[in-house]
């Protein structure tokens, strides 16, 4: 079995079209390969399958595995499985594994004392009594339990079965011809020392082979134990390990707490005083806003004052002017009058200049408004 990933659709198709059924090689015509499309694949990376899946069992015949979707499948009377070409082959009716007869002759007359059935018939090698299998009336099992008869012959196969050991107990021999182990019913004299040795050669291998499973297996779960040991001191120190470095953490994380607490009292501290503060900036605002006001109307008072103190100023300017003309005119009155040409300077003419003249006319035109 192949498992094959291609890189497109249509060379998976043409891969398919071209190798489904198609012959392995020239020398083996009968051995066809099968070309199957596969959705789904199920890794098992531990040694262990995936979930709800089975490793496919084998052919006794040709040791390949069984895949009901590739290759025929059959199980027949005995429960035994084949690929049905391999069991095509097999040249007998008997199983190519216990030797069990596929076609045994129908008794008609025969049917179970109890329930009348005619299936699965065994009969009592001690008393007689026919009754049917375990899977259909159980009437030859009960009788068993009843009269403590151990063992039963199956009617048309003539297997002996044992009660007691519950297990077959039916003589096989060594077929002359092919070499092939066959079952007898009744075997002779002659046969019976030979059946001895091979049940004593037999008993001594399967003996044998047990002894070296069962050393095969102690040295394996010795290798277990000694695995599991080693792992499960691993296990210790890891969890060892994990408890202090748990410690550690469960420390640490006090300490965060505790300084988590005071971050959270220092924050509500913080967050009163802003609000403080806050409230204080929009006092402080509101004043600044007030003063501001304040400043803008002492501002237009400041210069209104000024303005009427510049007019005050020009208007002391133009007193002071007149009062200088006036006392000019004064003292040249008093000049005039004291001096010895009075009558002389009287009838005399004063002629006013141009920058004298205009003073005037400005001086007049502030006292006229």
């Amino acid at each position: 079995m192949v498992l094959l990933d291609f890189r497109s659709v249509e060379a998976a198709l043409e891969f398919y079209q071209t190798y489904n059924g198609a012959p392995y090689n020239s020398l083996e015509p009968d051995q066809l390969c099968h070309a199957l499309w596969v959705s789904a694949i199920a890794w098992g990376n531990d040694g262990t399958p995936p979930q709800n899946h089975t490793e496919l069992p084998t052919c006794p015949v040709c040791l390949e595995r069984m895949d009901e979707s590739v290759d025929g499948v059959l199980t027949i009377l005995c429960n035994h499985t084949f690929h049905a070409s391999c069991l095509v082959k097999w040249g007998d009716s008997t199983c190519p594994i216990c030797r069990y007869v596929q076609t045994p002759e129908l008794m008609q007359s025969s049917v179970c004392m109890e329930c009348e059935g005619n299936e699965a018939l065994w009969i009592c090698l001690i008393c007689g009594h026919v009754g049917c299998g375990r899977y259909q009336g159980g009437h030859a099992a009960s009788h068993y339990r009843n009269t403590n008869h151990t063992y039963a012959l199956q009617i048309g196969t003539n297997r002996v079965w044992d009660y007691a050991g519950d297990n077959f107990v039916h003589r096989l021999l060594q077929n002359k011809t092919d070499g092939k182990l066959v079952a007898t019913n009744s075997p002779g004299n002659e046969g019976e020392e030979k059946i001895d040795s091979m049940q004593l050669e037999f008993t001594y291998l399967l003996t044998s082979q047990l002894d070296t499973q069962r050393l095969h297996y102690e040295d394996r779960l010795s290798r277990i134990e000694a695995a599991m040991a080693a792992d499960k001191k691993n296990i210790l120190a890891q969890t060892e390990k994990i408890r202090s470095d748990n410690m550690q953490i469960e420390q640490k994380l006090n300490g965060v707490i505790k300084e988590k607490q005071q971050l959270e009292k220092k924050l509500s501290a913080m967050n009163a005083r802003l609000t403080t503060v806050l409230r204080e900036l929009a006092e402080e605002k509101q004043f600044s806003k007030t003063l501001q006001l304040n400043h803008t109307s002492w501002q237009t008072k400041y210069s209104n004052l000024e303005q009427l103190y510049k007019e005050k100023e020009q208007e002391v300017a133009d007193l002071k002017e007149q009062v200088r003309d006036l006392m000019f005119y004064m003292e040249a009155q008093n000049t005039i009058s004291q001096s010895e040409y009075k009558e002389e300077i009287v009838e005399g003419a004063v002629t006013v200049g141009e920058g004298s003249a205009s003073k005037n006319k400005n001086r007049r035109k502030k006292k006229s408004n």
